[in-house]
C-alpha cells in the first residue's frame, strides 16, 4: 500500500490534473501555453489517476471522515486531495486505488518547523525566516502579507482565500479557512517537484513575453495609423493581385476592393464586412470567423484550420502554395493584410 501511496503517485496526481483540462484559469489568459507540457506527460499518466468530478471528499468512498476538525482539500476539477487537522497539525493524502479514494501518508508539522511521516522520518522543514524545503523542492517561500509564493526569490503562484495557486492556475482549495502556510507547503513541496516548476516557469515567462511583444506591436500598429490619419489619410496599403491593382487597406483600416467599401478592421480587431462584424482578429493572432476560429497569422505565416497555406513577407509579398499571388505595396501589419487575401471575408 505505500508504494501505491507513494510521493510519485501525488506527483502524478497534479500532473494529470494540469494535463487533462484542468487548468482552465491558465488556459484562458494565455492561450494554452501548457499544451506542450500536457501533451508531454499525458501519455505517462493514463489510468493512473481517474477524473470524479464530486465536490465532497465524504462522497469518495473510502475516505469518508466524522471528525468535525478535518478540513478538506481538494483539487481544481473536485477530486479530494487530503485532509488537514488543525488541533494535531497532521496532513493526510489521498489517492486513487481502482475504483476508491484512500487515506496514503499522514505528515505531521511539528512546532520546531520539522516535517515527519508516520515512522518519524524527517522529509521537509519551514525554517523561522518562511522558507520551505524537502528532497523534491527547496528555497519556496510563502508571504503572509501578499499571498505570493516564490522559489529562489521568483513568482511562482499565490494562496488565497480562493484557493492555491500555480501562477495563475487555480491547482485546489480548502473547504474552510486554514494556514495557508501550510497549504503552500502541500502544493509546492509535496505535490511538485524542481522539475516540473522549472518547466512551468520556463513556458509561463515565454508566453508573457510573446503577449508582451504582441501588445508593443498593436500600440505601435495603432499609433502609426494614428499619425498617417493626421496626415490627411495618406499612406495607404495598396493591394496587388497577379500584376493588377485590386485595392487598398486604408489609412482608418477601411477596406477597399475595386473601388467599393467592403468593410474595416476596427482597432479592438473586429473584422467588419459591410455594417457587420463578420469576425474577429485576437490578441494572439487567432483569426475568428462567425463563431468558429478558423486559422491564425503569426510570424508572418498563415494558417488555415490545422496547416500553413501561405505567408505575409516583411517586404509585402502575398505567397500562396510556394508562389507570390500578390502584394500588399507599403505594408504596416501583417495581419490585416492575410485576413484580407486569405480569409474570404472580402472577396479578393
Amino acid at each position: 500500500m505505500k508504494q501505491l501511496f507513494s510521493s510519485r503517485l501525488m506527483r502524478i496526481s497534479m500532473v494529470m490534473v494540469l494535463a487533462l483540462g484542468y487548468c482552465n484559469d491558465m488556459d484562458a489568459q494565455f492561450g494554452g501555453l501548457l499544451n506542450a507540457a500536457k501533451r508531454k506527460v499525458k501519455d505517462a499518466v493514463t489510468n493512473t489517476v481517474t477524473g470524479n468530478t464530486s465536490q465532497n471528499a465524504n462522497d469518495h468512498a473510502g475516505v469518508t471522515s466524522t471528525n468535525s476538525n478535518i478540513i478538506p482539500l481538494y483539487y481544481s476539477n473536485g477530486n479530494p486531495m487530503g485532509e488537514w487537522n488543525p488541533e494535531t497539525r497532521q496532513y493526510t493524502q489521498i489517492g486513487k486505488v481502482g475504483n476508491e479514494y484512500k487515506r496514503a501518508h499522514v505528515y505531521t508539522f511539528q512546532s520546531n518547523g520539522s516535517v515527519v511521516v508516520g515512522d518519524g522520518r524527517r522529509i521537509g522543514e519551514i525554517l523561522p525566516d518562511g522558507t520551505m524545503n524537502t528532497a523534491q523542492t527547496q528555497n519556496i517561500k510563502y508571504n503572509p502579507q501578499t499571498g505570493e509564493v516564490t522559489r529562489n526569490g521568483e513568482w511562482f503562484g499565490k494562496i488565497d482565500d480562493n484557493g492555491m495557486y500555480l501562477f495563475n492556475d487555480k491547482v485546489g482549495w480548502a473547504q474552510s479557512a486554514m494556514d495557508k502556510q501550510i497549504q503552500a507547503f502541500i502544493l509546492f513541496n509535496l505535490i511538485a517537484t524542481n522539475e516540473m516548476l522549472t518547466e512551468f516557469k520556463q513556458k509561463y515567462d515565454e508566453k508573457v513575453k510573446f503577449n508582451q511583444e504582441m501588445r508593443q506591436q498593436q500600440i505601435a500598429n495603432a499609433k502609426a495609423d494614428e499619425a498617417i490619419s493626421r496626415s490627411g489619410g495618406a499612406g495607404a496599403v495598396k493591394l496587388w493581385k497577379g500584376g493588377s491593382s485590386v485595392g487598398e487597406i486604408r489609412a482608418n483600416n477601411e477596406i477597399w476592393i475595386n473601388g467599393s467599401n467592403r468593410g474595416k478592421i476596427e482597432s479592438n480587431g473586429d473584422i467588419r464586412v459591410g455594417g457587420s462584424v463578420a469576425g474577429k482578429i485576437l490578441a494572439n493572432g487567432d483569426i475568428r470567423k462567425g463563431g468558429s476560429i478558423v486559422g491564425k497569422v503569426q510570424g508572418g505565416k498563415v494558417w488555415l484550420g490545422g496547416s500553413i497555406v501561405g505567408e505575409i513577407r516583411s517586404n509585402g509579398d502575398v505567397v500562396k502554395g510556394g508562389s507570390v499571388i500578390g502584394r500588399a505595396e507599403g505594408m504596416k501589419d501583417a495581419i490585416k493584410v492575410a485576413v484580407v487575401y486569405f480569409f474570404g471575408f472580402y472577396n479578393l
